[in-house]
């Protein structure tokens, strides 16, 4: 007897056992599994330092310029993004008529001279040219605009920047029907100054403000004040400016 009671003992631990395993089998299978670890949440700081700046922009101008005859004007830009909102930009160009209205008023009155000066009333016409070329390194305040790819819209800026110009000025005075150069009018008792004759290089510095359309590609309409500091007075030169550019 009491090896049949020991067996039973034994059976029902053995059962007992069983059961256990058979319930904690399910309840491990519905046991949700541990989430997935995140990636830290990117900061305000790694933001600014990732968005899609526009780094550099390089473009070609053209337009208008006027100081007291109207010319045309070409060149190129080249910037680059310091900060937020402020680029550095590097400007160089040509403009085609930088005379003034004094200095067309003293090659008339070298003419009115030689026309006068001589018993048989010469006929004397004069005029002079003046071309310059210029670069200047500078400012510019302009929103960055949106990310790349997405369209910037109208973007304002104003900028200023400071350089050298080299003036060229070429007289020209037609004396009894013949041409002749500006030195060459010395022959009759008339000696052109630095002023109205020769290459000159010669502080510049000018000031502007614009619009800038689009985002990639873009379109700059703009204006310029550009005043250079020519011998005996100086010269401010009024130029609008159309460019196209591309920022990369």
């Amino acid at each position: 007897m009491c090896e049949v009671s020991e067996m039973k003992t034994r059976l029902l631990t053995a059962a007992g056992a069983l059961l256990l395993v058979a319930l904690a089998v399910p309840v491990a299978a519905q046991t949700p599994p541990s989430p997935p670890v995140r990636p830290a949440t990117q900061t305000a700081g790694d933001d600014e330092q990732t968005r899609a700046y526009s780094k550099w922009h390089m473009g070609l101008l053209s337009g208008a310029q006027q100081v007291e005859r109207t010319g045309v004007t070409g060149g190129g830009e080249f910037g680059v993004r310091l900060r937020r909102g402020l680029h550095i930009v590097v400007e160089g160009g040509w403009m085609s008529d930088v005379v003034t209205r004094s200095r067309i008023d003293e090659i008339s009155g070298y003419v009115d001279y030689v026309r006068t000066a001589y018993p048989a009333s010469l006929p004397v016409t004069g005029e002079i040219d003046g071309t310059a070329i210029f670069g200047m390194a500078g400012l510019r305040l302009i929103p960055d605009g949106k990310r790349a790819g997405e369209s910037s819209g109208v973007r304002p800026y104003l900028m200023a920047s400071a350089g050298m110009a080299r003036v060229e000025y070429t007289p020209e005075f037609v004396i009894e029907g013949n041409a002749v150069s500006g030195g060459g009018i010395s022959s009759f008792g008339v000696t052109l100054g630095r002023d109205l004759l020769g290459t000159t290089n010669k502080f510049a510095y000018s000031g502007g403000a614009g619009l800038i359309l689009g985002d990639t590609w873009y379109l700059d309409l703009g204006v310029r004040i550009t005043r250079i500091h020519t011998t005996d007075h100086p010269t401010t030169v009024k130029r609008l400016v159309i460019g196209m550019g591309r920022r990369f």
